[in-house]
Parts: structure tokens; C-alpha cells; sequence
């Protein structure tokens, strides 16, 4: 009789789908998949992702963990990601932006003269520069034209903001202390595409390199600088 055996790939969807999973479940994994599953239980716990308990496993920090599994192993990251939550993914971003030491504003709304939404707001007050950021939680790989679209979007967002910063400022008025605005599009997984019209489009992977080198990356990617008028030095 042959031995039937559940696919680490399918284990892995379910962990990220419901959050949990049956520690009897992992009897199931080939012999080499239990190996390697039980050496990323180890490194997700001790990294905090998961908690091993008695007859389950929970996973704690969904981001962290695909992210984690990303650099040790090859899944199918797509497959994983659908099963984030969009403010999961826009509170990773802005918990890593406090930690490099940003000031940040997520869900930030106007509704004064015009309307729009900026997802996160980070400004670096020490260099002047401030960052619209856009969370694109991608449900699946986009074309190039969707990801235009997505562009164009963002744009038209950061102009509106420079266009009423006078009224922006009321409510944020450190903008005032930023000289210029970078849009950033940050997603779950790599995109096929790095920039478009001078706008990065980044895998939350890279976000701490990107700010630590974000100079070289201006260069790089030809990244577009806004100025920002309602800026008083």
C-alpha cells in the first residue's frame, strides 16, 4: 500500500490561510519536508513568526514569516501572499519605518478643496525628504499596463498633495520641514518591473536596503524627486 503524503507547499498555504495548523499534520510531509519544515519551525520561532504549542502551530507575524521562508527556501511566494492581509502589510511598513527612525502617517485622508488617500507617509526630517508610499498587496503578477495604471494612479496622488500642501500642512506640519517627495509603490513579492515613469516599485524585502542606500537608488533607477513649495527652511 503506498504511503500518502501532503505536499510542504500545501502545509505552508495552510498555515498562512488559517493562521494554524495541526501538529499532526506534519507526520504527513515527506521525510526530506519534515527536515526542512522543522528547521524553518525552529528559525520562526525564535525569530518570533510562530508559536509551537502542544497540538499546534500559530503563525504570529505572516510578513515576517513569508519573508523568512523567502530566504531559506524556495516557495511559491505568490501562492502565500494571497492569504496576507492588506493592513497587515501596510502596518509591517510603517513599524519598520519607526524603527529606522521615521516619522510616519499611514491612512492618511483629505478631503478638503480635493480628495485623496495616501496609504503611508514617511518623512525623513534630517534630510529633508518625505516618501508617499503606496501598499500594493497584489493578489497575483500584474502586466505592464496594469502596473502603468497603478503608476499613473500614484502620481496623480502625490500631485494632488503638493498641489493643496498649504491645506496638508494643517494637519501635518512637518511637511513644511521636507524639501522633496519621492513616490514609492512597496509590494508583497518581487515585481517584474523596478521602476516606471521614475517611480521604484519595490518588494518589502529590499525596504530597509532601499532607505539605507536610497541615494544610490535615486541614481540607479532614475527615481523622480517632487519639490515640495509649502517647504520653509
Amino acid at each position: 500500500m503506498m504511503s500518502s503524503y501532503i505536499l510542504l507547499g500545501d502545509i505552508l498555504e495552510q498555515l498562512f490561510k488559517y493562521r494554524k495548523i495541526n501538529q499532526n499534520d506534519i507526520r504527513f510531509l515527506k521525510p526530506q519536508d519534515k527536515i526542512i519544515f522543522n528547521n524553518i519551525l525552529t528559525l520562526g520561532v525564535e525569530k518570533g513568526c510562530l508559536r509551537d504549542e502542544k497540538n499546534e502551530i500559530n503563525l504570529l507575524k505572516p510578513i515576517e514569516f513569508l519573508l523568512l521562508l523567502e530566504e531559506h527556501i524556495v516557495i511559491d511566494a505568490e501562492k502565500l501572499a494571497k492569504h496576507v492581509e492588506w493592513n497587515e502589510f501596510e502596518k509591517y511598513i510603517a513599524e519598520k519605518l519607526k524603527f529606522m527612525g521615521l516619522d510616519y502617517v499611514s491612512g492618511y485622508k483629505h478631503s478638503r478643496i480635493t480628495r485623496f488617500q495616501i496609504d503611508v507617509l514617511a518623512l525623513d526630517l534630517v534630510n529633508k525628504m518625505g516618501y508617499v508610499i503606496e501598499c500594493k498587496h497584489w493578489k497575483k503578477s500584474l502586466s505592464t499596463s496594469q502596473i502603468y495604471q497603478v503608476v499613473e494612479s500614484h502620481i496623480n496622488r502625490v500631485e494632488k498633495l503638493l498641489k493643496n500642501c498649504e491645506w496638508v500642512t494643517i494637519e501635518i506640519p512637518a511637511i513644511r520641514k521636507v524639501k522633496y517627495f519621492i513616490p514609492l509603490i512597496f509590494t508583497l513579492y518581487t515585481s517584474k518591473i523596478r521602476s516606471l515613469n521614475g517611480i521604484p516599485i519595490i518588494a518589502i524585502r529590499f525596504l530597509s536596503e532601499f532607505f539605507t542606500k536610497v541615494d544610490t537608488y535615486i541614481d540607479l533607477l532614475e527615481i523622480k524627486k517632487y519639490d515640495n513649495r509649502c517647504y520653509s527652511s
